[in-house]
């Protein structure tokens, strides 16, 4: 029995020396790591990132002091924070976004009323400071410009001397040295009933073409006239398709997806009094020649969702056979009719991913004209319409105060309302930090499709201010912190962590050599009935020239010289423009012209 309880007794001693021995260890490990993270400065790192490893440090705190606190519960905590100072980004924020981006594509913000450039608010500050282009949120659109009910003369706020809204935008974008983006022209929506009769009128076709006509000359001459100019392009046609496209079959009919007559005036007008060989969506077809007719702005088709492949093959459909008709019936116009495509890019962080967008980007492409990604807002939450706790109903909150209970949606399904919380995510800034970087993904697309997007706009400023705030869909905070999504932007490959992709410049054959052969071309493409290989001719046309259709061949990086995506969009548009070639070819991203890419 003795030598029963003389083992007992040593076996306890042991545990108690391993014990004491792992709550010392455990101690030394909290110490390092709480000074490790007691030595950085705040003003290096990220918001959202030092605030999360903050947390973890005050865990780690919290747990040390408290007597009852387990090891394993401690070096659970240790680990958290060592892994979250691992994951500390650097703030590399930009002091001009459209200066940062000047070499790939204009910036743009809405603009939402007067006051919106004034230097002396932060908002205005902001705005002038990262932005060289604007689009009007609400109001250039049809029933913000124009009044008038259905069978009235419809009359217009906006004429010599007047100084509407619109006015005060363009006219300040002028002064600024902005350019603007004119939205919209024809909509289904937000138009008054005089132009179309609306979808409980009975206009006529012929009675809602004489209408569209007097609409787009007033308002596009008016700015044109007044504000020589300053508005570069048009959303002539917005959101005509329906909402949801995500696939389509083969040889599916682009008409067949479009907002019909109990959605659309213009619709459901076209549709009355049509002859046989006429078809309601020739409305959209009359727009854009309309708007050709009267202004010399760049003209864009605009709609959301076009992440869908089938949403946006759709698109390219409709605007490679309207573009067909119109060189068919005006072939002294060397322009394109629709000259480019807008995508919304309302989109959702946890179901618009990067390879959808470029997907989307290169479907659009096929139509051989421009993009703009022309409404750009990350929502977080389910559905389109759902706010989170903390929504418009109990207050606004910015993501950084968001907890656990702050990220349970209001509406939707059982796994919409918990979509964060059924994934471990337990406060707004680890949403923060994902929103960034999906922010920072889609501007690694759009910095490689540079040579054809023109502009890239974002549909509001602050979280607070956003069509969809409870969303918390922007760059910056409610009082205009910037949060990581503003470092995200300001420096994508910085904030993920991946190397930049220089591309060295090339003489002007090269760079027709890599585009034909990206398109499978070459050396299968043959000029004319004599043969020859076509590469061969335009080596001969471009030669060695460091400079071709005035754009040089690179431009300087801070010390580094990268290719001109100019001078790459320069010579893609003499191959697009030769006999044959037209409609054959589609630019390739940027990163395809890297060495043995």
């Amino acid at each position: 029995m003795n030598k029963l309880l003389f083992i007992f007794l040593t076996a306890a001693l042991l545990a108690g020396i391993f014990t004491m021995q792992a709550l010392a260890d455990t101690g030394d490990s909290a110490q390092t790591v709480i000074e490790e993270f007691e030595a950085l400065d705040e003003s290096v790192y990220t918001p959202a990132t030092y605030r999360l490893a903050k947390m973890e440090y005050d865990k780690v705190k919290e747990l040390i002091n408290d007597s009852n606190a387990a090891p394993d519960e401690i070096n659970e905590a240790i680990n958290a924070l060592n892994k979250r100072i691992d994951e500390l980004r650097i703030r590399n924020g930009s002091e001009s976004l459209w200066q940062t981006y000047e070499d790939f594509f204009e910036i743009g913000n809405i603009y939402s009323g007067s006051g919106n450039l004034d230097p002396s608010n932060t908002r205005g500050a902001l705005t002038s400071a990262h932005f060289n282009s604007l689009t009007a949120e609400n109001h250039m659109k049809p029933n913000v410009l124009s009044t008038g009910g259905a069978g009235q003369e419809g009359t217009f706020r906006i004429f010599e001397g007047s100084n509407h809204v619109s006015d005060q935008l363009v006219r300040e974008a002028q002064e600024n040295g902005m350019t603007v983006h004119g939205h919209v022209l024809v909509w289904h929506s937000q138009s008054p009933d005089w132009v179309n009769g609306g979808t409980n009128g009975n206009y006529t076709r012929a009675e809602a073409r004489e209408n569209m006509e007097y609409y787009i000359q007033t308002v596009v001459e008016h700015f044109d006239t007044y504000y020589p100019g300053v508005v570069t392009s048009w959303d002539v046609v917005n959101e005509a398709f329906i909402d949801e496209i995500p696939t389509i079959p083969e040889g599916a009919d682009w008409k067949d997806y479009l907002r019909e007559g109990n959605q659309s005036g213009w619709y459901k007008a076209y549709s009355n009094g049509m002859s046989a060989d006429e078809h309601p969506s020739d409305y959209i077809y009359d727009a854009f020649v309309l708007a050709r007719k009267y202004t010399d702005a760049k003209l864009f088709y605009n709609d959301f969702n076009m992440y869908e492949d089938g949403k946006s093959k759709i698109t390219a459909m409709m605007i490679k056979e309207l573009n067909e008709r119109y060189k068919n019936e005006y072939p002294d116009d060397p322009r394109q009719l629709i000259e480019g495509a807008g995508m919304q890019s309302h989109n959702y962080i946890m179901d618009t991913p990067p390879s959808s967008v470029e997907n989307g980007i290169l479907n659009l492409l096929d139509a051989g004209v421009d993009l703009i990604i022309s409404e750009l807002d990350l929502f977080a939450w389910y559905p389109w319409n759902a706010e989170p706790t903390g929504g418009a109903l109990s207050g606004y909150m910015d993501l950084r105060d968001r907890g656990i209970e702050h990220i349970i949606g209001s509406a939707g399904t059982e796994e919409q309302r918990n979509y964060w919380v059924n994934r471990g995510i337990t406060n707004g800034s680890e949403i923060e930090v994902i929103q960034a970087e999906v922010y920072a993904e889609y501007f690694r697309i759009y910095k490689d499709y540079a040579a054809s997007i023109d502009r890239v706009t974002f549909w509001g400023l602050n979280d607070q201010q956003s069509w969809r705030r409870g969303h918390n869909p922007l760059m910056w905070n409610s009082d205009f912190s910037p949060k990581d999504a503003f470092y995200a932007v300001s420096d994508p490959e910085g904030y993920l962590g991946v190397d930049y992709n220089y591309v060295k410049p090339v003489p002007a054959p090269k760079v027709a050599e890599t585009i034909l052969n990206y398109n499978d071309m070459k050396p299968a493409y043959r000029n004319g009935r004599k043969g020859g290989n076509f590469i061969s001719d335009v080596a001969r046309s471009m030669g060695p020239k460091t400079y071709f259709d005035n754009q040089p061949h690179f431009i300087m990086s801070g010390e580094s010289k990268i290719s001109n995506r100019a001078y790459r969009k320069a010579v893609f548009n003499y191959l697009k423009n030769h006999p044959g070639m037209e409609d054959n070819i589609i630019m390739p991203p940027d990163t395809f012209f890297i060495n043995n890419k």
